[in-house]
């Protein structure tokens, strides 16, 4: 009796040590820890390394307050069956989803297929219109961020079949996504640079500063100029209360280099027209040329660690290794993009709408542009923008922030659909859902 007691405690101890750092429940099991909720960690066992595997358990081992269930995506090709293959996990196991973090590009990882189909309709119903890009597919992790829709409806979906063909998909996510946009070999260097960045701006106030090159006017009035609406978000809405801002318009390069050689911050570009390859501006005497792009990304930002936000064009395009984004978090200091895979979808943001502004003494009023109130955003892409710098004023993580704001947003739509078309006219609620389902927040959840 005593040897097989001494055997079985040698045996405990063999287990335990074998663990993944931090006790994990595995794809195949866990013990009963119901009062906590699962944060899945998914990767691909074949598209990483010893080192990148070992790193991302010991990444996930950091979140104390949840069941970290890591899970190989290995044998699933495609989004929809990864992602049955999450529901069903999650129903073994019970209890509520914290969140989903992805190690890998899509061709790791699989992604979802999404397509440009928007009906427009006009206020009055007389110029309705269906939009559709028959000739490119994008992608999206939105829906791994819900475990509501049924994965047959999942493949090549547009804003259009949800809502005029009735396909039943929810829009809204339940819990925030991110994936870290690296392959293998790639992902211990990232993490390890990402706990650096930590260290550094513990208990510190990281500043945003914003580039901006406005290419959407209206009568002389740029409406997708970022940096008039952080300034906005200040002056008329009491944000940015313990954050400080800065913003520039001219030597855009320039001055990027010469922020981040001063220290960390929160680097925000905007700009209608962009692609994978870098953010474009106007050029004197014509046409356009890039101030940040694959080129010069980790060369004008090589100093100091920062965070991204790329608004308005189409940077990280495909989730694969072919863009700005993951030049900047392969090879650089980028930490933590927002960006987006698809271009176009900053219609509809509103600096100023057309509105009555004064009233003749026959009682007719004269109309013209004034600055958009909140209620004016509400079915705006800035409504996103506005609700993700609150939760950072509020003290929210980014990633947490990002999550709150897409689910605002969402919910905001909804209720300005039209009741007899079933949604609003163009661009907003089309476009909305296409800036849902196309913004992603590309590094690592925040750990408490």
């Amino acid at each position: 009796m005593k040897r097989f007691r001494w055997n079985s405690m040698i045996l405990f101890m063999l287990i335990f040590a074998l663990l993944p750092f931090g006790g994990f429940a595995s794809a195949s099991g866990a013990e009963n820890t119901a009062e906590k909720s699962n944060y899945f960690f998914v990767y691909n066992s074949s598209k990483v390394d010893a080192k990148d595997l070992a790193a991302i358990k010991q990444y996930a081992a950091k979140f104390k307050s949840t069941r970290n269930v890591l899970f190989d995506s290995k044998y699933y090709k495609e989004a929809t069956k990864l992602l049955d293959a999450l529901k069903a996990e999650q129903k073994k196991l019970g209890g509520k989803v914290a969140g989903v973090q992805i190690f890998g590009v899509n061709e790791d990882v699989p992604a979802f297929s999404y397509v440009h189909k928007i009906r427009y309709v006009d206020p009055d119903g007389r110029f309705p219109r269906v939009e559709e890009n028959k000739n490119e597919k994008y992608v999206t992790d939105f829906f791994y961020s819900t475990f509501k829709n049924d994965s047959k409806y999942l493949t090549d979906v547009s804003v259009y079949r949800v809502f005029d063909e009735k396909a039943p998909v929810s829009l809204t996510p339940e819990w925030p996504v991110s994936r870290l946009m690296l392959t293998k070999g790639e992902i211990a260097g990232y993490i390890q640079r990402y706990t650096e960045y930590r260290k550094q701006i513990e208990g510190k106030s990281v500043p945003t500063v914003a580039f901006d090159a406005p290419m959407m006017f209206q009568d002389g009035y740029a409406q997708d100029d970022i940096n008039f609406f952080l300034k906005r978000l200040e002056k008329d809405f009491g944000l940015f209360k313990n954050v400080k801002y800065r913003t520039y318009y001219k030597d855009l390069t320039e001055n990027m280099k010469k922020e981040n050689n001063s220290g960390v911050m929160d680097l925000l570009v905007g700009t209608s027209y962009g692609t994978n390859e870098g953010a474009y501006q106007n050029k004197k005497g014509g046409g356009r040329e890039t101030f940040l792009d694959r080129k010069n990304v980790n060369s004008v930002l090589n100093s100091n660690y920062y965070t991204a936000f790329f608004w308005g064009f189409s940077s990280a395009e495909g989730l694969g290794t072919d863009s700005i984004v993951h030049d900047g978090l392969s090879k650089g200091k980028m930490i933590n993009p927002i960006a987006q895979t698809v271009m176009g979808s900053n219609n509809g943001v509103a600096n100023y709408v057309w509105a009555p502004v004064e009233q003749t003494e026959e009682g007719e009023w004269l109309y013209w542009y004034r600055e958009a109130t909140y209620e004016d955003l509400q079915n705006r892409p800035y409504y996103f923008f506005y609700h993700y710098f609150a939760g950072l004023d509020q003290g929210k993580t980014r990633l947490q922030s990002f999550h709150d704001a897409k689910v605002e947003y969402a919910t905001e739509l909804m209720k300005h659909q039209d009741p007899k078309q079933g949604h609003l006219w163009e661009p907003n609620f089309g476009i909305g859902f296409e800036n849902i389902i196309s913004l992603h927040y590309l590094g690592l959840a925040d750990y408490q």
